[in-house]
């Protein structure tokens, strides 16, 4: 299981770092579980997708079919679009007003 992998690192070492998780599981013949948030690096390397949001799966699938997805979801998490079903919000309230603490407490 590899956390994280490509968190970090640059575009040279994330290649290289995927490159040796593809090459290991094909060598060794076994299966891993990449967790990313590097949709665009994971992809480059798995064979099956999961994805996971509010702790449950929200959309699986090959590597072919979910980069060939209309599934608002998938479409929106794979190319990092602002828009769509997983809410962004910018600009955002003031922190304190999400805690809803007031800012004269301090």
């Amino acid at each position: 299981m590899y956390d994280e992998p490509f968190a970090g690192l640059d575009p040279i070492s994330c290649n290289v770092v995927g490159n040796l998780i593809r090459r290991l599981n094909d060598a060794l013949g076994v299966t891993s579980i990449v967790v990313s948030y590097d949709a665009t690096e994971a992809l480059k390397i798995v064979d099956y997708v999961y994805f996971i949001a509010d702790g449950v799966i929200a959309a699986e699938g090959a590597t072919a079919d979910v980069k060939s997805s209309s599934d608002p979801f998938v479409h929106q998490f794979i190319r990092g679009r602002p828009d769509g079903p997983v809410p962004f919000h910018y600009p955002s309230n003031a922190y304190a007003a999400d805690l809803d603490i007031s800012s004269h407490a301090w």
